[in-house]
């Protein structure tokens, strides 16, 4: 236990040089806020102990001179030395990666570490720049093993190189594919338990990063937004009555009379407030709206029509069928998991003629290989002599057709504030745990506007599916709207 509190005290001292050597190198002092990023990364590093941290600051706040400065360049020049000096388990090379979605978002990192390193470097400090490229800077002395530091574009289609990395530090966290993460960053960290620092602001989407910032406790998560800054700014201005202090209040200031506090712009780059109505098909306000107070039955006959839409299931999804009536209200979802596409279309058909042998029309994803399947249910049906017409419809093509015919569907009409057409598509409000996964899939589906066609799908992310929306997108491409706002089959 005393060996504990002693190296808690040991810590400890770190930081404080840290603070000190920072300020004698700029001549300024960190704020608060830098000291407590900066102090949380290191403990984790320095100790192993492979936390993970979201960063949400204002723009322009400073936090990625923190960073550079009072992490990266730090560990750079004393990981070695302090490891040894406090006996604490460590790998034989220490090495930072620095990811964002665009070049010139992981370089300035970079340009920090370059300039703060030549000004220590003019200080005396013994180390050798044996690499010191733009994309890469490597340390070497005499007394310790060599440092690296890579920085990294991780666009979505871009080709990262594996490293082994000590610390992963992704910027603009807000715009960076899950997916990358997850599949080539984060890999590069197995080896040394990397701690890994997530930095950006507010953006318009579901991702890693937000949910990230859902979920982690205080101790993993900082969101300082520009009051914020201006506060601990402003603080520092009355102690040392330093003018250039408040010159972030003004720029903010400009920033304001730019854009407009209430600007898009504004709210998530300064005020840090995610605006997901921006990119989200519907929100669980929208979706409550559409819940009415009915008993979808069990059985109905070949007197009464409905429609179905099946969004076939890949490896990590499920094929979802969902069956809607004349009035566009939701009977049944129907789910299967995997891929199993001859077991399920057994189980599709003996759905349509045991509970709804009415059905008149079928709209199936036909991405890829699920013409296949489509082949095969209409094979499979034509045997049991049930005439139902099913249509292969390609995701991909039929996107901003499909979602934008859904979206008229789940939505009232307004024209001068008034309602002029109510939504037409209905739920029922009897719990069940399909109507959950639809309406957890709806409340995350994202919607893009790409040449004024739009591109809507789940987040990415393995916590994020769509096929319940493919599914009731695909049901609802049978409805045409006629006059006086009525809708009908076509």
């Amino acid at each position: 236990m005393q060996k504990v509190i002693q190296k808690d005290i040991q810590i400890d001292q770190i930081l404080e040089l840290k603070d000190n050597f920072c300020k004698n190198v700029n001549g300024f002092a960190l704020f608060p806020f830098q000291k407590e990023i900066s102090d949380k990364i290191l403990k984790s590093v320095l100790l192993n102990k492979g936390e993970t941290f979201a960063l949400e600051v204002a723009r322009q706040s400073g936090k990625t001179r923190s960073i550079s400065e009072a992490v990266c360049s730090y560990l750079l020049l004393f990981y070695f030395s302090i490891v040894k000096k406090l006996n604490l388990p460590h790998k034989p090379f220490f090495n930072i990666g620095i990811f964002a979605p665009q070049d010139e978002q992981s370089k300035a990192d970079f340009i920090y570490i370059r300039e703060f390193l030549i000004k220590v470097q003019n200080l005396g400090f013994d180390f050798t720049k044996d690499t010191f490229r733009s994309e890469e800077i490597t340390l070497k002395s005499v007394n310790y093993p060599t440092r690296k530091v890579w920085c990294f574009t991780a666009s979505p289609n871009s080709k990262i190189e594996s490293k082994t990395i000590s610390l992963i530090i992704i910027e603009e966290a807000q715009d960076m594919s899950s997916d990358k993460i997850q599949k080539a960053i984060l890999p590069m960290g197995t080896d040394t338990n990397a701690t890994v620092v997530y930095i950006g602001v507010a953006g318009y989407q579901k991702c890693l990063f937000y949910d990230l910032l859902e979920k982690l406790d205080d101790e993993h998560k900082l969101i300082i937004p520009y009051d914020e800054v201006i506060k601990q700014r402003r603080q520092y201005y009355d102690l040392t009555k330093d003018e250039t202090y408040l010159n972030y209040e003004k720029f903010v200031e400009e920033v304001k009379r730019q854009y407009g506090e209430e600007s898009d712009h504004f709210k998530t780059q300064y005020k840090l407030e995610w605006i997901l109505e921006r990119g989200q098909f519907i929100t669980i306000a929208d979706l409550m709206k559409l819940e009415e107070d009915y008993d979808p039955p069990q059985f109905l006959g070949k007197a009464h029509p409905v429609y179905g839409g099946i969004d076939w299931g890949k490896k990590n999804d499920s094929t979802v069928f969902t069956i809607i009536d004349e009035d566009c209200k939701v009977l049944a979802w129907f789910e299967f998991l995997g891929d199993d596409y001859n077991s399920q279309i057994e189980s599709i058909v003996q759905i349509i003629l045991t509970r709804f042998p009415g059905i008149k029309e079928i709209n199936c994803d036909s991405t890829g290989t699920q013409d296949m399947a489509i082949d095969v249910l209409r094979a499979r049906l034509q045997r049991e002599r049930h005439n139902v017409r099913v249509n292969p419809i390609s995701l991909n093509s039929f996107n901003d057709i499909m979602y934008k015919n859904l979206h008229r569907l789940m939505f009232d009409k307004v024209m001068d504030g008034k309602v002029i057409e109510k939504s037409v598509l209905r739920i029922p409000k009897k719990h069940s745990r399909e109507k959950e996964r639809f309406i957890y899939q709806a409340s995350n589906l994202q919607k893009e506007i790409k040449n004024n066609k739009w591109v809507c799908s789940a987040p990415e992310g393995p916590a994020y599916h769509d096929d319940y929306l493919d599914s009731i997108a695909l049901a609802c491409l049978s409805f045409k709207p006629r006059k006086r706002g009525v809708f009908a089959i076509a």
